[in-house]
């Protein structure tokens, strides 16, 4: 009756998301992008080198090669990837970007928390995981993505490249916030929208496929077969300028075959020290000793239980 206004009522319905798929062929792993916040760096959780822009997506490291450690803001599920542009690259200075995933929460660090080094001062301690991005690769608006599987699994890829397992051994059943150190010849970076990797396994001969049940059968292959021993070792020593010309008051450095390497740990005295059980010779007696009283006490290469130091006497 009379002159009857309709109205149309908003539409409540939640909106639109998109669901993850498993891929169901297909050499390499499908990409897609990951809803909600994008990741950026924390703001108080950094080394005191660090400086972020306004959005908290770029981190520069000024001064030094050093204390230029960050975390993201929030958490990164598994099979996300964290993506970052090299905006700048120095040269200068030997090492690259360090970065990794650590189980503690960021919001929860001290300013005494955040020492210089991710490697090897933070990989020592329980709960962070953080190895070197080959210094070949560190070029100028480089993107480098990685991210970790389920079974606790690290992979990255440079320029949207073959997939490279990174290594192996990170705790998945809490929460993970990447660790991303600044450093050496690493002077800015920027944190880039994500993608959601499908999971995804890695063959004995380094090939990365696709899966139907992300199987365990390759859980025993940890190595990047793609790089040399230096970079696929966990730690690996402080970046140093380059050296300038021996000065003839001084004797030239002692030539590196007379020498055993250094400590992993101190990067002074000489490796003279076994690791039980596992058998990594990467320490010097002090600091294997030192290493071994703490509390879950790891080997800074593979990650597994010290149960003993041995100390080696050569002839």
């Amino acid at each position: 009756m009379g002159n009857t206004v309709h109205r149309t009522l908003p539409d409540s319905s939640p909106p639109a998301r998109l669901l993850a798929t498993r891929p169901c062929c297909g050499p390499g792993p499908e990409r897609r992008p990951v809803l909600g916040e994008a990741p950026r760096f924390h703001a108080q959780a950094k080394g005191k080198n660090v400086r972020l822009d306004g959005h908290s997506r770029r981190a520069t490291r000024r001064n030094s090669f050093c204390n230029g450690v960050t975390f993201t803001q929030r958490p990164i599920r598994l099979y996300e990837q964290v993506r970052l542009r090299l905006v700048a690259v120095r040269p200068g200075w030997s090492g690259a970007l360090r970065f990794g995933f650590t189980a503690h929460d960021p919001s929860l660090m001290s300013a005494q928390d955040i020492p210089k080094y991710a490697c090897p001062d933070l990989v020592t301690r329980p709960g962070y995981w953080a190895k070197a991005l080959p210094e070949n690769l560190a070029l100028r608006d480089t993107v480098l993505a990685y991210w970790a599987d389920r079974h606790g699994r690290v992979f990255y890829s440079v320029n949207d490249g073959e997939p490279v397992l990174f290594h192996c051994g990170v705790a998945v059943g809490g929460p993970l916030w990447a660790l991303i150190d600044v450093y050496g010849i690493t002077d800015e970076v920027q944190l880039l929208g994500t993608l959601q990797s499908s999971p995804a396994t890695t063959t004995p001969s380094g090939s990365f496929s696709g899966s139907q049940d992300d199987s365990d059968s390759d859980m025993t292959f940890s190595v990047n077969q793609s790089s040399s021993a230096s970079e696929s070792s966990l730690v690996t020593a402080p970046s140093s300028p380059l050296s300038p010309p021996v000065s003839p008051a001084f004797s030239p450095p002692e030539p590196t075959g007379s020498k055993n390497g250094e400590c992993t740990v101190c990067f002074d005295s000489e490796v003279d020290t076994v690791i039980y059980t596992c058998g990594h010779m990467c320490l010097c007696h002090g600091c294997g000793l030192r290493l071994k009283r703490q509390a879950r006490a790891c080997c800074p290469i593979c990650r597994r239980p010290i149960k003993d130091v041995i100390k080696i006497y050569r002839p």
